[in-house]
């Protein structure tokens, strides 16, 4: 058999995008590795009413932080996208003038790949009755502090001077834009791989480890033998690329969200609704999450343990290292844990979220006397930037200094962002692709 051009490892958001279109040259072998379920993914696991993350889950990974926390991340065809809550918003304008693409080719990026993924904001009439208390709250109120003397601004007030100012998100309320059609997440699978009349070939992958020399990366190590090739492209997630990159490049620094979780009991059962339908951003780039119900609603064997406001620092992460192990999957994770000034930040925040709760808006939802602040915070499932474009890999995705290898996924990620990462990792694999194609 002969070696392939290109090995993508990692089947999931970024890999699927990037495998497909490299696989659009009928001359170039692609060999798409994924460590997880081989079949793209059924609608039955797909419905936004439901986190198919339990434990046993076929399509979920799991790894042990070494602060003793889990960490899940989806694996199979699709990755995360097939498990996540279908939050699929763009970050702020301002947080992309620091890449190294324009503006101009960033928010192109964007809009090529919104159609594809059928990404479409909530319209009034799908919230549930906790994100409608949220939006009214809120709408109702001057602008406030909320998490630092900055303020929040009503959306009214807001100065909205993009061209295409609803796909934007800004400071204020934010309805939540899903990649999703009838009821169910559009993954990326369904996307760029389901139905397409040439593709990537599809091989399974575990036990991984990159081959080479000091500075090249010439193959990969399987459980099957040895692959060697052209090139390796890494899109199996900021921490499962970190962890194949750990053994090559050293200790990696990584960030994460913090996330502080307001909880209450309601005062009777909530209408199913998909998770996260609106958020507010504020000045000070705080994104407080309006749930729409427990957790356990949606996760099954998950205890109850009431209805959920999270709120969580986007402009302070938390500061993380992955360091290597024997191999990919003996790697040691340590997400970090907000500083001093982030928990303030949240503190400030959540109680404001208290207030929130307490006050008229909510006062047919919330059972009295049961609103309480977690006390250690959690984290948004949002690792990113061991790698970041522009100082430890080029525009291509290449890493600076090694030969044969490039990286597709959030580990390349050069900045915070005030919303979550998914939507913004599918582009920075999408303007790679293009400059691996052209």
């Amino acid at each position: 058999m002969n070696a392939p051009d290109v090995v993508v490892i990692g089947a999931g958001s970024a890999g699927c995008l990037v495998a497909a279109h490299l696989a659009r040259d009928r001359t170039r072998r692609v060999l798409l590795l994924e460590r997880g379920p081989l079949a793209v993914p059924e609608q039955a696991i797909t419905e936004l009413t439901t986190l198919p993350i339990g434990p046993g889950a076929e399509r979920v990974l799991r790894r042990q932080e070494t602060r003793g926390r889990d960490i899940v991340r989806g694996t199979g065809i699709g990755g995360s996208s097939v498990v996540n809550g279908g939050y699929f918003l763009r970050g702020h304008l301002d947080d992309y003038r620091a890449w190294p693409w324009s503006l101009d080719e960033i928010t192109a990026g964007f809009e090529e790949l919104e159609p594809q993924m059928r990404a479409s904001p909530f319209t009034d009439d799908e919230l549930g009755e906790v994100a409608t208390a949220f939006e009214k709250y809120w709408r109702a109120r001057s602008p406030r502090d909320v998490g630092a003397p900055t303020g929040y601004a009503k959306p009214a007030q807001r100065a909205r001077t993009t061209p295409d100012s609803s796909a934007w998100p800004t400071v204020g309320i934010n309805r939540v834009r899903s990649n999703r059609t009838g009821g169910h997440r559009w993954t990326v699978a369904d996307a760029f791989l389901r139905g397409g009349a040439s593709g990537p070939e599809l091989r399974r992958g575990v036990g991984l480890a990159l081959l080479g020399t000091p500075g090249r990366v010439t193959g990969v190590l399987t459980d099957g033998g040895r692959i060697d090739c052209g090139e390796i492209v890494l899109a199996a997630g900021t921490l499962g690329s970190g962890a194949l990159l750990a053994p090559l490049l050293g200790p990696l620094i990584t960030h994460e969200h913090p996330e502080t979780l307001v909880r209450f009991a309601p005062m009777g059962p909530l209408r199913r609704n998909p998770l996260l339908q609106t958020v507010l951003h504020t000045d000070p780039g705080i994104e407080i999450r309006c749930y729409s119900d427990d957790f356990a609603r949606y996760v099954a064997g998950l205890p109850a343990s009431g209805v959920c406001v999270g709120v969580a620092d986007m402009t302070h992460p938390t500061i993380g290292t992955i360091r290597p192990g024997g191999n990919a999957d003996a790697v040691e994770l340590d997400l970090g844990v907000p500083d001093e000034n982030s928990r303030a930040r949240m503190a400030d925040a959540a109680a404001q979220v208290v207030d929130m709760l307490e006050s008229p808006e909510f006062a047919h939802l919330v059972r009295p006397g049961t609103v309480a602040v977690d006390q250690s915070p959690g984290m948004s499932s949002h690792a990113w930037g061991t790698v970041p474009l522009g100082t430890h890999s080029a525009q291509d995705g290449s890493v600076l200094g090694v030969t044969g290898l490039r990286v597709v996924d959030g580990s390349v990620l050069p900045g915070p962002l005030r919303s979550g990462p998914h939507a913004s990792v599918l582009m920075t694999a999408g303007r790679i692709a293009q400059r691996l194609v052209s």
